[in-house]
Order: C-alpha cells, then sequence, then structure tokens
C-alpha cells in the first residue's frame, strides 16, 4: 500500500487523491521507448506518445 507522503497515513492501491488529507498523488514516468519523461496525478499503463508499456515501473 502506498503511503502520503504528506500525513504518513496508508491509502489504497487504486486511491490516487488521500482520503486523509486530500493531496492529489503525482506519480513521474520515463518511457523506456521513447525516453519521454513526465509527470501525472494518475497511475498511467501506457506511454500517451508510443502507446509502451509503463507497467513494469511501478512498483
Amino acid at each position: 500500500m502506498p503511503v502520503c507522503p504528506y500525513c504518513q497515513v496508508e491509502m489504497d492501491d487504486d486511491l490516487d487523491t488521500c482520503p486523509n488529507c486530500g493531496i492529489t498523488m503525482i506519480y513521474f514516468f520515463k518511457c523506456q521507448r521513447c525516453g519521454q519523461e513526465f509527470a501525472t496525478t494518475g497511475i498511467l499503463k501506457f506511454c500517451p506518445l508510443c502507446d509502451a508499456d509503463l507497467s513494469e515501473q511501478m512498483n
């Protein structure tokens, strides 16, 4: 389970906003196929530029 970096409460894996403090999580990705780096407020499964699979980047 991820932990909110602001209030340290454990969150469910499918939540992008902390239910305790309301902070929206930001995820950082770097596509290994096209090299593009980007940040998003949700977990992505595919690169928005080249459709490469990003699931192996998630811990």
